[in-house]
Formats: structure tokens, sequence, C-alpha cells
């Protein structure tokens, strides 16, 4: 039975998440914190593009030390909300902050949260980072 729900898996079939419910539960969860201000997490979940968490978002926050602590705060809201849905894979995470009026003060997730291996951090990470 394992070989046959690893293939149906490969094939796209079964074992893939709920697009639309995951992202409309990561929007809801991050745009109930305070920290959020604008912006929304996308969620992609594609056989050719990979599994990724993007966007780009006004947090609070004056300076670049606020706007990382605040980003801190999004992507633990983030991963627990990810992880807690069905049938999710590891994903990519690319989520960029940066405080209201002010596009040049940009914090990266792998500014906050190094990558264990690779250019961008993974749920993976995430979760190690969180000790989720």
């Amino acid at each position: 039975m394992g070989i046959i729900a690893s293939l149906l898996a490969a094939c796209g079939v079964g074992g893939r998440s709920d697009v639309d419910a995951v992202q409309d539960a990561l929007r809801a969860a991050v745009q109930e914190l305070p920290e959020h201000l604008g912006g929304a997490v996308q969620f992609q979940d594609s056989s050719t593009a990979g599994t990724t968490l993007s966007g780009v978002l006004v947090l609070a926050g004056e300076d670049r030390e606020q706007i990382e602590q605040s980003l801190l705060t999004v992507l633990e809201t983030v991963t627990r909300t990810y992880l807690a849905q069905p049938d999710v894979r590891t994903a990519y995470v690319r989520l960029e902050a940066h405080p209201d009026g002010d596009r040049s003060t940009r914090v990266t997730t792998a500014d906050v949260v190094p990558p264990a291996s690779g250019a961008n951090p993974t749920t993976d990470d995430l979760a190690t980072h969180f000790s989720l």
C-alpha cells in the first residue's frame, strides 16, 4: 500500500494540500496579528515550481530591528498555521517585510532565520528555529 501511495503522490494524486484552504488559513492568521499592517502571504504548491510561501508585508516598526522582531512573530505564526494544515509538504519561505512608507528598509526571512542549506529557509528550518 505504501508504494501505491508514494506513486500517487508523485503523480500529484492524493497527498497534496488544499491550496485555497492553506492560503486562507495563512492569510487569516497573519492578518490577525497586531504587527501586520498590509500585504498578504501567498501559498504555491506546484509539482513543477515546488512549494513556496511568499509575500511582501508591511509590518509594525520604525527601524530594521523592530521590523525583524515583527517578522519573527509573523514567521512563527505562519509556521504554526502551515504545519497544522493537512497534507502540507516542506515549503520554501520567502517573505519580505518593511515598515509602512519605507520600502528601502526591507527584511527577508533569510535575514532573521538563516537556512540550514541553500539560499532560502524552509518550513523545516523555521520549525527548528521556533522549536515547534
